[in-house]
């Protein structure tokens, strides 16, 4: 039997980012709920570029990601952006046509951390949309509730960390997990 589960995750999280490119990869991202949430809120808008301890920070996260994944595409950023914007347009695309929404969210997070783009400026996510033909996509209140229902969803789980996989059956799995204990994970 095949599980489902949600996915807790954070567009400006490397192993967020790595766990759900090796989802697509396993052919197990039709089983998740994608909920997108914020570690780090109060990062600013527009993304700063970071200290010399933030960036080491950013390095050893990448280089922990390309050691446990190494066939990912992944750079070097130059700071972390704050993505609240991201995951309420990501809600929105998703409500209009749930697979080019999965589909959206993969290109804007490859945006990140492959081109090294902003993805908090409005206009980088605007952008993205208009690749997928969602000129007229808007956040509107109820993309805005949902992406706060989230948050307080993931903060009351109290695991602190993403990504968190959370199974049908309660089960959690938490951070970047090799593909055997995904297959497992999953019922596969």
């Amino acid at each position: 039997m095949r599980h489902k589960a949600i996915l807790y995750s954070d567009f400006n999280c490397p192993f967020c980012y790595a766990l759900e490119e090796r989802l697509v990869a396993q052919h197990l991202a039709g089983f998740i709920q994608w909920r997108g949430v914020q570690h780090a809120p109060e990062l600013p808008v527009p993304m700063q570029m970071a200290n010399l301890g933030f960036s080491q920070s950013i390095e050893r996260e990448v280089v922990t990601v390309k050691e446990l994944m190494p066939e990912i595409d992944i750079a070097f950023p130059i700071g972390k952006p704050n993505t609240l914007k991201a995951i309420q347009y990501s809600i929105a695309v998703s409500r209009q046509d749930p697979l080019l929404g999965m589909v959206f969210r993969h290109t804007l997070a490859r945006e990140f951390w492959v081109n090294g783009e902003d993805i908090s400026d409005e206009s980088v996510i605007r952008s993205v949309a208009h690749q997928f033909q969602f000129d007229s996509v808007r956040v509107d209140s109820a993309a805005e509730s949902e992406a706060d229902r989230w948050q307080r969803e993931w903060q009351h789980r109290g695991t602190g960390s993403v990504p968190t996989l959370v199974r049908d059956d309660g089960e959690v799995l938490l951070g970047l997990q090799p593909v055997e204990v995904l297959k497992v994970f999953f019922g596969e």
